[in-house]
């Protein structure tokens, strides 16, 4: 059975490894371009999600923007009956536009958070959230002033208990948003392949009891072992926006640790279990297309990684 651990100082016990729903919600595309993983149907994400509760996940973590709030429609269809036995994560600000790159604006004005999150309450089926979390970094002066201001009405309104800010890789922001004591949570990307957050911002959210929330703990699948120099992703993969260069990167750094694998543990374990070596990390939300991939993800939280070998890590990245 999976841990749990405590979202840092709030009243939350959440499953050590969680369910990352971005591609539960289908194929989606904007102006032709990919916004998730591929396509997993509705039959599959029910399954995908009800097995994640019998082998003791308790904490789902979506956004508005996954498949333009299928992912949300989805996990709330499959939640509905267990609602007071799960926690629900969700995120907003991300405004479908026309870009060829990344086909969303940014919106953390105050109206537009509380719009959101209505309008992902509907879509789950729910009268609140547990954490409520801003899609993105604040840039301005004026967006952290309204994301102190949208948090404290929304756990005001009871629509959610908590809130915070996915970050993503802008570290030097999630440090910010601490100082200023306007988060409850940060969720950030932290792994083999990205582990700046070890240096200031994990130890600083434990001192602040801010909790943490790894996404990308398996580096985008890099982690898994799947892929190798040759690899390629098809039109409706989202990581068909890497050059053949990145691709090779990722997988070359990726291939450094597979001398941690054995019989009884996978590349995409030793990447979960390496996270939660940290005791700063509440939860990290690794997606999965299938049930299996699912089972080995959890299959992790009962893997250890030594001295030794956490030792040899550090070498590693240290190269870098």
């Amino acid at each position: 059975m999976i841990k749990l651990r405590k979202l840092g100082n709030t009243d939350l016990s959440v499953s050590e490894i969680g369910l990352g729903c971005w591609q539960l919600g289908g194929l989606t595309t904007i102006n032709d371009i990919s916004i998730t993983y591929g396509d997993v149907n509705e039959k599959t994400a029910q399954k995908i999600i009800s097995r994640a509760l019998e082998l003791g996940v308790n904490t789902f973590d979506t956004a508005d923007s996954y498949s333009l709030g299928n992912s949300e429609r989805r996990l709330g269809m499959a939640l509905s009956e267990r609602r007071s036995e799960v926690h629900i994560f969700t995120k907003g600000a991300g405004v479908p536009t026309y870009n060829e790159l990344i086909p969303f604006d940014i919106d953390l004005s105050y109206h537009h958070l509380l719009a959101a999150i209505d309008r992902s309450l509907k879509r789950l089926g729910t009268e609140y959230v547990d954490v409520y979390q801003a899609h993105a970094a604040p840039k301005s002066e004026s967006d952290f002033a309204n994301l102190e201001k949208a948090f404290s009405q929304i756990k005001a309104d009871g629509k959610a208990l908590y809130c915070g800010v996915s970050i993503g890789s802008e570290y030097q922001k999630g440090i910010e948003l601490i100082k200023r004591g306007i988060v409850d949570s940060i969720q950030l990307y932290f792994s083999l392949l990205d582990f700046e957050p070890i240096m200031e911002l994990l130890p600083l959210a434990k001192k602040n009891g801010v909790g943490i929330i790894v996404a990308e703990p398996l580096a985008q699948g890099f982690l898994t072992g799947k892929y190798n120099t040759e690899s390629s992703f098809p039109k409706t993969d989202i990581r068909s926006r890497y050059s053949t260069d990145e691709i090779k990167t990722k997988v070359k750094r990726s291939q450094q640790f597979a001398f941690l694998t054995n019989e009884s543990r996978t590349m995409n374990q030793i990447a979960l279990a390496y996270v939660l070596t940290r005791d700063e990390v509440s939860i990290c939300i690794p997606g999965a297309k299938s049930v299996e991939q699912l089972e080995s993800n959890v299959k992790s939280s009962e893997i250890s990684i030594n001295i030794e070998e956490i030792g040899s890590i550090q070498k590693i990245q240290q190269n870098w």
